[in-house]
Formats: structure tokens, sequence, C-alpha cells
């Protein structure tokens, strides 16, 4: 199978599969990897209770209510993606951006292998390593890829410091998710916003995931990349 017609499975029965447990699926789903991940983008899909829950400030509902589906879609999603690439991914992350009405979803089979040979994903490895370091602690590796000129894919690991590992283990793991969020986009944002090069692009929206028990994170940044 073409990369094109997996990209084109993979986006199908992804839109399939949320809209069978949201009620509704989203508008659009852009689909991007290698041989080690897997992104998948999807726009507009806010359900109408989602919408009345926002309205009303009601976003830990929101959260709370989508972590809840997902972690019914996600099993789903898992043999699909296996059964479409012939490939196992292990890992799964998801992030969602309310303001913009934009979602992401990122598989990979073990730990991220970045673009070595890529001196500005180096330099954007760098940035990333200081951002955390400002809000955390200096993470023990950071690589990144760039699955197209939009999409790149940032994987962290060991950036918690003891008081966070602490909450976690007392079952306070959301309390420190919607703080972390919160701050690390903000940080990631305006690091981004002034070394724009980097990206060959400004940063369109930021998505950011972890799994605290084994300390690894997961950035994502949509590009609108520069016009050539």
């Amino acid at each position: 199978m073409e990369i094109k017609d997996k990209q084109n499975a993979v986006a199908g029965f992804t839109a399939r599969l949320l809209r069978k447990h949201f009620g509704k699926g989203p508008e659009a789903v852009f689909v991007s990897f290698t041989d080690d991940v897997i992104c998948i983008y999807v726009r507009d899909l806010l359900t109408p209770v989602e919408k009345v829950l926002l309205e009303n400030n009601q976003f830990g509902m929101v959260y709370a209510t989508r972590d809840s589906l997902m972690e019914k879609c996600l099993p789903e999603l898992k043999e699909q993606i296996k059964e479409e690439t012939g490939h196992y991914f292990k890992h799964f992350y998801y992030d969602w951006n309310m303001e913009t009405n934009g979602g992401v979803i990122v598989a990979v089979k073990e730990e991220l292998r970045d673009q070595a040979d890529d001196s500005s994903l180096q330099e954007v490895n760098k940035l990333v390593a200081a951002v955390t370091k400002k809000t955390e602690r200096l993470p023990d590796k950071v690589k990144s890829v760039k699955l197209n000129n939009r999409t790149l894919v940032i994987y962290r690991e060991g950036i918690l410091v003891n008081i966070e590992k602490e909450i976690v283990r007392s079952g306070e793991e959301e309390v420190l998710r919607k703080a972390k969020g919160n701050l690390e986009k903000q940080e990631l944002r305006e690091a981004f916003d002034k070394e724009s090069q980097l990206l060959q692009g400004t940063a369109q929206e930021i998505f950011v995931d972890w799994s605290f028990e084994k300390d690894q994170s997961m950035i994502v940044v949509i590009i609108d990349p520069n016009d050539n």
C-alpha cells in the first residue's frame, strides 16, 4: 500500500471511530507518519453538548469526558493502525485545543527516533530543553522529527521534578496535567514565536501530553509554513 493510501485509510477509520464514540466526527483529519510515529490531526470535533459546557466555562468536564471516551477509542485505534500499517504502535498520546477546535493523536512504536542529521531540529531540541528547564528541569532526552512542513513532533524524557512525582503518586494527576499544560504551551509558544526560523513558519497550534508513569512527554507543533 502506498503512503497516501495508508494516510487515507488511517484518516478514514479515525473519523469513523471518533464519530462512533463522540456522537460526532471531525470535519477534517490529517495524517502524517514515519516508520516510528503517526500523527493524526483532527479539526472541528466539538459536539453540541461540549459547546454548551464550554459556554458555561465547564472546561474540566469536557476534558474529563474526552479522556473517558479516548480510553474506549484507543484500543480500537491501536488495532486498526496495526491492521492498516502492518506495525504495532505501543504508546499513544493525545491533546485538544478547545479554542481552535483542534486536536492530535500521536502513536509511537517505542521511542521517537529523531532526525539527527538535521541541524535545525537539533536547535529545536535545544530550545525545547531550555523551555523545559525553565518550567521543570533539564530533560534527560529531547528528540524531534518533522513529518512534513506542517507537523513537528517532539519527544521528551526525564522531565518531572520530585514534587510533581509526588503529586502523581497522590492521585492528583489531572491537576498536574492542567497546570503543566497551561504553563508549557504558553512558554513553548513564546519560544517558537521568537525563533520562528526553526519552524520555517509560525506555530499555529501546540499540543502537549504526558505519560507521567514513564516520565515521558510528547509535543506536537502544527505549523503555518512560510510562503516559498
